[in-house]
């Protein structure tokens, strides 16, 4: 079919004539074809930079994890009777690790070579090869470690009834699975 076209070609035009007369012109011409359509099926995508190296372990981007954990703390706790407007203060051994698979390949190869003295030479290669193992375009991750909270103080605006101020202890105690002795909870500035 190629083929045919490059003949038809010949025949319409001067430049063609004299471009595709020879078979090396029709060798570069498949050539071009070829290169041209290998780009237009070339996966084009948004390299990550951010990628974790194969095996490793990455810790999660600076804040997320606690902000979050704030936000849903506030959230629940000022919804307690009583408590009013509530501050939360984490602190966290770290931001979390997330621990990703990877394919790790150990490659050896010996050759053998003989001279004309019949001196034998032997050689040995080995390559051990890790990458990132990856599903459906993003790395594989095999675990998600949660950090571990060190302390946490809730400042709130009913804190100075004793009871308020147990029920903050205790709901902050549970939602975190921590000792209570982890948790403060403090009446904000001017309240009783």
């Amino acid at each position: 079919m190629l083929d045919e076209w490059i003949r038809r070609g010949e025949d319409s035009g001067e430049f063609s004539q004299r471009f595709l007369k020879g078979k090396k012109s029709r060798y570069i011409m498949v050539i071009m074809i070829c290169l041209g359509l290998l780009a237009l099926l070339w996966p084009v995508g948004r390299v990550d930079n951010a990628a974790p190296l194969a095996g490793s372990d990455k810790v999660m981007p600076e804040g997320t994890v606690k902000a979050q954990l704030t936000a849903e703390l506030e959230a629940i706790l000022s919804e307690i009777d009583g408590a009013g407007k509530v501050e939360v203060g984490l602190t966290l051994s770290s931001e979390g690790i997330k621990s990703y698979a990877s394919n790790r390949r150990d490659e050896k190869r010996e050759t053998e070579e003989s001279e004309a003295q019949g001196i034998k030479k032997k050689s040995r290669e080995e390559n051990l090869v890790q990458d990132l193992a990856v599903s459906s375009g993003s790395p594989l991750l095999i675990e998600d470690k949660f950090p571990k909270v060190l302390g946490v103080l809730v400042v709130a605006d009913g804190a100075g009834q004793k009871a308020v101020q147990e029920r903050l202890s205790e709901a902050t105690s549970t939602l975190l699975s921590i000792p209570a002795h982890k948790v403060r909870v403090m009446p904000r500035k001017g309240e009783s």
